[in-house]
C-alpha cells in the first residue's frame, strides 16, 4: 500500500483446524500456511512520510460465523509483534498501527478454533496531510485530585450534570435513556463523599422521561429538574424539601423539543418573590426558544418553576447547530446562550431587567473565528465570573484543540482565542467551563494522547481490544486570563483521573450512533462546577469497567489554586478510612415524610483493606451496631460490600479497569455469608452476562454483584467488625505495585430476585497500592484438538491460559449443537502436568460457568493427553484426545 494505493483486500484460505497461539506457526515453520495464514503487507511510504502527515494503517479481518474464532497478530520486519487482537465470540478482529515505519509487515491470522471457514482481510492507509503540531506543556500549579467517588455503584448514566446549592450540597442529574423512560437526580450532603438518588422509584418524578436533563437550585434552596420526554415534551419538576417531594408539570413547554437548559436569576434580594427560572429549548423545527417562570415560593406554589411562558421571540441559529447550557450573569444581568456558529461561537445575549420575565431582546454576538476554522463536538459552553466577565470554551473539529475566549463588556468584544490544552491532551472533546474570581475560569474536557478524529477511533462495540489503543482521561485547565494580552495568560493543566475513563471511539452522531455500532455510551457531555471555596468538582462517566457501562464518578480538587483565587487544601481519604455515623437512612428520601430511620447495622464507621500474607487480601468493614441484622422495611436482605477497580483483563481479552468486590450477605436477619466476585459483561452477540442488566445488546444499565466465590469471613456482633479473607486469585490476582482504585465500602438493602440494590451507606473512596504478592509462576498451558463425546461424536477444543489468569477457551461439539466461548478466567492452577481452569463464558445463547482439567501426559499427546470440560448448564465431556496436543510448562 502507498499514497496512491492506500487500501487493499485479500481472501484468506479455508481452515478446518485449531492453532491456539501465534508462536505455534512462525512463517519459517509454516511456509505454506497450513497452521496459520501469513499475509505480508508492504507499507510503501517515504521515510519522512510521518513527519509530514498524521495517521496510520488500519488492518481488519472478518468471517461469517462467531462459532469460528480467528485471531489477528501483526509483526514488523524484525519479527517483533506490534499489534494484536484476539477476542472470542466475534466475527472480526482489528488493529491500528499508528505512524508505522515503511517496510514489510506480517499479518498473521491464527485459526484459534475454526471448523470450516475462511476469512476476508483488509488494510487501509489513513492519513491527513500535515505533521502533528506539538502541543505545549503546562504546569499543574499544584492542582491535584483525590480518589474519585463512586456516585452510583449500581446505575449507569450518560451526560451527567453537577450543581452546588447555597448550603454546599452537591446535586447531580442525568438520563438513563429514553428506552428506560428514566432519569436520575443524586444528592450529596457530605461534600461528595457519598451520593444517594433522591427517589426510591429511580427518578424524581413520574415517567415518561429518560432524555436530556438539567438540575439547578435557587437562593431558597429549592431544586428545579427538567427532563426531555421522548423528544415530545419537557417535564419540569420542583422540590421544596431537599429532593424528597417533587411536583411536576409534564408539558412545561411546546412539544417537539431537543436539548433544554436551565438558568436562574435570584434577583437582588434574599426573598423568593424576585427569582426567575429561565428554560431554553432547542425546537426541532429550528431555532431556540427562551421561556421563563417565577421562582417557587414554597410547597403550595403550583406555578413557580412549573408553568413557563415565552420570554422572547424565537431565536435563529444555524441549521444543525447546537447550543450549550444557558448562563445568567447577575452583575451585568445578561442571559447568554452559547451556540455553534460554524467557524465561531455565536453568543446570543439578552439583557434582563429586574423582575423581567417577558419581552427580552436578544442579540447575536460572535466570538472570534476558531483557529482551525470549525467549532463543533456537539456543544460549546459559557461561564461568567464574579466580576461579570463572560467566557466561552469550544473544541475545533479540525485540530481537536480546546480554546477559550473572554469578554469584559457583555459579549460585544472578545479576546483572541487561547488554546488551553497541552500535551498529552492532543485530541479532545466536550469542554465545559465554570467561572471563578475576576479573570479566572476552570475548563474540563476529555483528552487522549492519540491524534485523530474521535469518531473514527475503534469502537468498543466493534472491537474491544482495538479500542483500548486510545485511552481517554479527564483534564482540567485553570486559566487566569489576561484580557489585554491573552497569549501571556497563566494556564495550569492537571489530569483529574487516576486511570483512563474511556477507550476508543467517542461517537457524536446522536442517536445515529446506534445504527452504526458507534460508541455513545457517555452520551454527549460531562460537567464541572466549583464549591464555595473554589475547589473544582467534576462529574464524569467511566466506561473502562468490564461492562463498558457508563459508571458515574465525581473527582474533587484537593490542592492547588482554587477558582476564587485562594489555595485549596482538602484531606485525602486514606486506608483505613473512617465514616461518620447516623448517615445510613432507609430510605434517604421519601415524598412528604423525608428520610427514614438510621439503620445501625448498615451504618459504616470504618473500612480497611490489608494483606496478611502474599496470597490474601483482607477486607474489614465496621458498622455502628451489629446487634440485629434485620433488613429495612420492604427488603428481605442486607449486603455489605467493598468494591474497587483495578487494571486487569476484560471479557474480550482487552485491557480493562475491572470491577472487583468482596462482601457479606444476610437474609432475613440471619448470620452473614461471605463472597467475592467480579461479574461478566454481555457477550459481543449481546447475550447478558451475570454482572450487568442490559436493555439493548451490550448496553449495561444496572451493575450487579453476584456471588462467584464463597469466602472465609467473620462478624463480631459486639464490635460490628466484618473481616473477610480473599485469595488474590479470586479478585484478578493483583500483585505488588498494583493500585486498587476508589476502594469503597457500601451497604445495600436487597429484595431477593430483584437486580436493583437500594443504597444505604457508603464510605469515602480511597486507593490502595499493594506491597505483597507476585504474578503467576510463569506456568503456561495450551491445547487444541478433538475427543469423543458420550454419543461418539467429535468434540473440538482450543485453549491457551497462564497462571496470570490470562487466556481463552473455545469448545465446539457439532453433534450436540454446542459452541462455547470463554469470557473471563477466574482461576488458573497448575499442578505438575495438570492444569485446572475455571471461569465464565457463553453457550447456546446463554451465560455459563466452566471448569476445565487438562493433562499433558506425553508428546505427542494423541491417545494419551486428557481433556475434560464441565459447564454450569450440565454439559460434561471428558476423555483422551483423539487429535491434537496439550502442552503444559
Amino acid at each position: 500500500m502507498s499514497q496512491t494505493s492506500p487500501s487493499l483486500t485479500w481472501n484468506g484460505p479455508l481452515y478446518v483446524m485449531s492453532t491456539p497461539v501465534p508462536e505455534a506457526c512462525p512463517p519459517a515453520a509454516d511456509p505454506v500456511n497450513v497452521r496459520c495464514d501469513h499475509f505480508f503487507l508492504t507499507v510503501d511510504v517515504p521515510a519522512t512520510f510521518w513527519t509530514q502527515n498524521t495517521g496510520g494503517v488500519a488492518i481488519r479481518i472478518t468471517w461469517l460465523s462467531s462459532d469460528n474464532d480467528f485471531d489477528l497478530y501483526v509483526y514488523n520486519s524484525e519479527g517483533t509483534q506490534v499489534a494484536s487482537s484476539a477476542a472470542g465470540g466475534t466475527t472480526s478482529e482489528a488493529v491500528f498501527l499508528e505512524f508505522p515505519a515503511p517496510g514489510v509487515y506480517e499479518v498473521r491470522v491464527v485459526p484459534f478454533l475454526v471448523l470450516g471457514s475462511d476469512y476476508q482481510g483488509s488494510a487501509t492507509l489513513a492519513f491527513t496531510p500535515g505533521a502533528p503540531v506539538p502541543n505545549p506543556t503546562h504546569p499543574t500549579g499544584g492542582i491535584a485530585f483525590g480518589p474519585t467517588t463512586v456516585a452510583d455503584p449500581v446505575r449507569t448514566e450518560g451526560e451527567p450534570m453537577i450543581h452546588v446549592d447555597r448550603d454546599g450540597n452537591i446535586w447531580e442529574s442525568g438520563p438513563w435513556g429514553t428506552s428506560t423512560q428514566m432519569s436520575f437526580v443524586h444528592r450529596s450532603t457530605d461534600g461528595g463523599d457519598s451520593f444517594h438518588p433522591t427517589s426510591p422509584a429511580m427518578r424524581p418524578d413520574a415517567p415518561p422521561g429518560g432524555g436530556d436533563t438539567d438540575i439547578v437550585t435557587d437562593d431558597q434552596g429549592f431544586a428545579y429538574f427538567v427532563d426531555l420526554e421522548g423528544l415530545a415534551n419537557l417535564g419540569a419538576a420542583v422540590s421544596n424539601d431537599r429532593g424528597n417531594t417533587w411536583k411536576k408539570n409534564p408539558i412545561a413547554a411546546d412539544p417537539a423539543q431537543d436539548r433544554q437548559w436551565y438558568a436562574v436569576d435570584n434577583g437582588n434580594t434574599s426573598a423568593a418573590s424576585d427569582n426567575t427560572i429561565f428554560l431554553t429549548v432547542h425546537e426541532l423545527a429550528a431555532g431556540m426558544e427562551v421561556y421563563s417562570s417565577p421562582g417557587s415560593t414554597g410547597s403550595g406554589d403550583l406555578t413557580g418553576g412549573l408553568v413557563f411562558t415565552r420570554a422572547s421571540g424565537k431565536l435563529a441559529i444555524s441549521p444543525g447547530a447546537t447550543c450549550g447550557q444557558t448562563k445568567f450573569d447577575p452583575v451585568l444581568r445578561n442571559l447568554y446562550l452559547p451556540c455553534v456558529g460554524g467557524d465561531h461561537v455565536d453568543v446570543i445575549t439578552g439583557h434582563v431587567d429586574l423582575l423581567q420575565r417577558t419581552g427580552i431582546s436578544f442579540f447575536h454576538h460572535g466570538a472570534p473565528t476558531s483557529p482551525g476554522g470549525a467549532v463543533g463536538d456537539l456543544f460549546t459552553t459559557a461561564a461568567v465570573d464574579q466580576a461579570g466577565n463572560v467566557y466561552v470554551a469550544w473544541v475545533d473539529t479540525h485540530d481537536h484543540n480546546v480554546y477559550v475566549s473572554g469578554s469584559s463588556d457583555g459579549g460585544l468584544t472578545w479576546t483572541t482565542p487561547l488554546q488551553v490544552n497541552g500535551d498529552p491532551a492532543n485530541t479532545n472533546v466536550w469542554p465545559w467551563i465554570v467561572g471563578g474570581a475576576n479573570g479566572i475560569v476552570d475548563v474540563v474536557w476529555y483528552g487522549t494522547s492519540v491524534r485523530g478524529d474521535p469518531g473514527t477511533f475503534p469502537s468498543w462495540f466493534s472491537d474491544r481490544a482495538a479500542a483500548t489503543t486510545v485511552p481517554w482521561h479527564v483534564y482540567l485547565a485553570q486559566i487566569q486570563l489576561n484580557f489585554g494580552a491573552p497569549a501571556s495568560s497563566t494556564i495550569y493543566q492537571a489530569r483529574a483521573t487516576e486511570h483512563p475513563m474511556h477507550f476508543g471511539q467517542i461517537c457524536q452522531e446522536g442517536i445515529g450512533c446506534t445504527t452504526s455500532n458507534g460508541d455513545r455510551s457517555m452520551a454527549d457531555f460531562f460537567s464541572v462546577t466549583v464549591d464555595a471555596r473554589g475547589a473544582a468538582l467534576i462529574v464524569y462517566d467511566d466506561t473502562t469497567n468490564q461492562h463498558h457501562g457508563a459508571s458515574l464518578f465525581v473527582a474533587r480538587q484537593v490542592s492547588g489554586p482554587g477558582a476564587f483565587g485562594t489555595a485549596i487544601s482538602r484531606p485525602v481519604p486514606t486506608n483505613p478510612v473512617s465514616d461518620p455515623t447516623d448517615d445510613a437512612q432507609s430510605p434517604h428520601y421519601a415524598p412528604g415524610v423525608g428520610p427514614g430511620a438510621n439503620v445501625p447495622s448498615m451504618d459504616f464507621t470504618a473500612a480497611q483493606l490489608s494483606q496478611p500474607n502474599n496470597g490474601v487480601l483482607r477486607v474489614r468493614m465496621r458498622v455502628a451496631s451489629a446487634a440485629t441484622l434485620a433488613p429495612p422495611t420492604g427488603a428481605d436482605g442486607v449486603v455489605w460490600l467493598t468494591r474497587w477497580q483495578a487494571r486487569s483483563i476484560g471479557d474480550g481479552g482487552e485491557t480493562s479497569y475491572r470491577i472487583f468486590y468482596v462482601g457479606a450477605r444476610s437474609v432475613g436477619g440471619a448470620d452473614p455469608t461471605f463472597f467475592s466476585g467480579t461479574g461478566t459483561s454481555a457477550s459481543p452477540k449481546g447475550v447478558p452476562g451475570n454482572g450487568c442488566v442490559t436493555n439493548t445488546p451490550q448496553n449495561c444499565k444496572l451493575i450487579e454483584y453476584p456471588t462467584e466465590h464463597t469466602e472465609t469471613g467473620s462478624l463480631n456482633r459486639t464490635t460490628g467488625n466484618f473481616v473477610i479473607d480473599v485469595p488474590r486469585a479470586h479478585v484478578g490476582l493483583p500483585k505488588s505495585g498494583d493500585t486498587l482504585y476508589s476502594v469503597t465500602a457500601l451497604s445495600f438493602a436487597e429484595v431477593s430476585g430483584g437486580p436493583l440494590l437500594q443504597d444505604i451507606d457508603g464510605t469515602p473512596a480511597f486507593d490502595v497500592t499493594l506491597t505483597k504478592g507476585s504474578g503467576g509462576g510463569g506456568h503456561h498451558g495450551t491445547g487444541h484438538g478433538s475427543e469423543k463425546d458420550s454419543s461418539g461424536g467429535d468434540a473440538h477444543f482450543s485453549i491457551v491460559a497462564n497462571d496470570d489468569q490470562i487466556g481463552k477457551v473455545s469448545f465446539v461439539d457439532p453433534s450436540m449443537g454446542i459452541a462455547f466461548e470463554s469470557s473471563y478466567l477466574q482461576s488458573v492452577v497448575f499442578d505438575g502436568s495438570t492444569a485446572t481452569i475455571e471461569g465464565t463464558g457463553f453457550v447456546a445463547g446463554g451465560f455459563a460457568g466452566f471448569r476445565i482439567v487438562m493433562q499433558d501426559v506425553a508428546n505427542p499427546g494423541v491417545g494419551k493427553d486428557t481433556f475434560a470440560i464441565q459447564l454450569s448448564t450440565g454439559l460434561t465431556v471428558s476423555g483422551t484426545i483423539t487429535e491434537g496436543d496439550i502442552e503444559i510448562s
